[in-house]
């Protein structure tokens, strides 16, 4: 990736969308295209679209931010074992409510400061007695040191760990890798016609010479492709499926020794053991508003509990059995589109409330089509996969197959009409120009949704931290990371509410994409307050 200036990164957009109508003429890809210096006339800067100039001015703000570093030898590379925490302005004691900040000082093997940031951290205080944890905001200072800020939420000995998730020289190589090709999920489309069927190659991008069928979303620029297979007609695919290609690699044998599980999400070690907070006079945190759509997406936004989460600046709603706020749920007509972390959400609601009836549709395999009723209360919650690219090796439908753009568009919305959006995960093995694209299209239907509508509730969650212990060039939190990065960018101001899974898994250092139901009944909780 480039880090170009404001001119430079207009022409390199220009040159991206000419070269991308030349594309669609001879059937050959841009993603993009070299700096290369072009005669521009005023009537073509003019062509480039909204779409392309906003992504490409957020892609390069996420460029920024990362340190680009040549891998030599592990041994220049950042070392948890030889790095240090410390507390920035220590004090004798601490009150609830305060704010808390240590430094972290990276140093590599060989013992030596590092001079440079972009190493990925992770940091979290915890109480282990209370079951009791919360996130810290992690500030790169760009000199190999960094400040990470906590608040201390409750009373108690107080435990501060930092962890190196990876260093600068794998979040370099894991930025760049994803950003300059496709090859780590393979596409498969199947044609259908009474005599016959085929299967061929599609994806995001193909170089195959020869004839492609082309499937395009004018309006949203969104584009997907298939060899065209002879005596078939283009309308004709039915199917279509995709798979990780974990046997494809970008990364040479020493970077790759970076990524061994022993590397991977090392504590930082401190010159202190704990800190103690008390209660001091006026250091009550008193919260009365309940949580409400509007409000923006905070980290650390809140922290954990026996099991509870607590938000930040504001109430979530209380109640022992999800059935409890069934009142709440009169008529109404919830739809969630996403990935499967959203669908725990589904299945937990469909399970704990009894009046809902599963309505069974004809797709039979996981990430089909989902229809809960309620006659009772005359609801139906809905959840549907958010469209390609969706990695699932079983078959799916393509003509029912609709972005999150176009299905916000086919809801009228009001009062009754609740709108839930997750994705991310199936977006990791892709350049993240997709995902930045996908985002702002989502901005843009949901701000003509609540033109028409601004009674409906839109909720949008954010991802799980994961497991962190395989795959890590297309599974590592990192573009995790940098994907919460965008949705702060691109919903920045946006009338919704969100669930900020990214800071709470985190908080309960569950480490899994699919936590456990008692982590993920507190995302639900909060889709309730929301909803309630």
């Amino acid at each position: 990736m480039l880090s170009l200036s404001k001119k430079g990164l207009t022409c390199l957009v220009v040159f991206c969308f000419l070269s991308t109508i030349i594309y669609h003429h001879n059937r050959k890809k841009c993603y993009i295209p070299p700096a290369t210096p072009m005669m521009l006339s005023p009537d073509a800067i003019q062509q480039v679209s909204e779409i392309q100039i906003t992504t490409e001015r957020i892609l390069n703000q996420m460029d920024q931010r990362i340190r680009r570093v040549n891998f030599v030898d592990k041994t220049n590379t950042t070392s948890a074992q030889h790095s240090k925490v410390y507390l920035k302005d220590p004090k004798n004691s601490y009150c609830v409510g305060d704010r808390l900040t240590v430094q972290v000082d990276m140093f590599d093997y060989l013992g030596k400061k590092k001079t440079y940031g972009g190493d990925f951290l992770r940091a979290r205080i915890s109480t282990p007695e209370l079951e009791a944890g919360s996130s810290g905001r992690i500030e790169d200072l760009n000199n190999g040191s960094y400040r990470v800020h906590f608040i201390l939420f409750w009373e108690g000995s107080v435990t501060i760990n930092v962890f190196l998730m990876h260093p600068s020289e794998v979040a370099s190589a894991l930025w760049t890798f994803r950003n300059q090709w496709h090859g780590y999920v393979d596409h498969m489309g199947k044609y259908v016609t009474p005599q016959q069927q085929r299967e061929v190659i599609c994806g995001f991008h193909l170089d195959k010479k020869g004839e492609l069928c082309e499937y395009t979303d004018q309006r949203d620029e969104e584009y997907f492709y298939c060899v065209k297979p002879q005596n078939f007609s283009c309308d004709s695919l039915s199917k279509v499926k995709s798979w990780w290609r974990h046997d494809k690699t970008l990364f040479t044998t020493d970077q790759m020794s970076l990524l061994d599980k022993s590397n991977i999400r090392v504590r930082i070690p401190t010159d202190f053991h704990h800190i103690n907070v008390s209660h001091c006079n006026n250091s009550h945190i008193s919260i009365t508003k309940t949580c409400k759509i509007g409000m923006k997406l905070e980290y650390p936004s809140g922290y954990a509990m026996k099991d509870v989460w607590y938000p930040k600046s504001c109430r979530m709603l209380t109640y022992k059995r999800l059935e409890e706020v069934g009142t709440c749920l009169q008529g109404k007509f919830i739809h969630m589109f996403g990935d499967s972390t959203v669908k725990l959400w589904y299945d937990y609601m469909g399970q704990k409330i009894k009046s809902l009836k599963p309505f069974h549709l004809y797709e039979d395999n996981w990430s089909q089509q989902l229809l809960n009723l309620d006659l009772e209360r005359n609801m139906k919650i809905s959840w549907k996969r958010h469209t390609f690219p969706f990695i699932t090796t079983t078959y799916q439908s393509w003509k029912e197959e609709r972005t999150i753009t176009r299905e916000i568009d086919l809801i009228r919305g009001d009062n009754r009409t609740v709108i839930i959006l997750s994705i991310g995960v199936h977006f990791r093995a892709y350049p993240l120009y997709y995902f930045i694209k996908r985002l702002h299209n989502i901005r843009r239907a949901i701000e003509r949704l609540l033109i028409r509508s601004p009674e409906t509730k839109v909720i949008i969650k954010t991802e799980n931290t994961g497991e962190m212990d395989k795959n890590f060039e297309t599974m590592s939190d990192f573009h995790a990371a940098m994907h919460y990065s965008v949705m702060e960018i691109v919903f920045n101001g946006l009338n919704v509410g969100f669930v900020n899974g990214w800071d709470m898994t985190n908080a309960f250092d569950t480490n899994k994409i699919h936590p456990a139901e008692k982590f993920y009944g507190n995302e639900v909780k909060m889709l309730m307050t929301y909803i309630c």
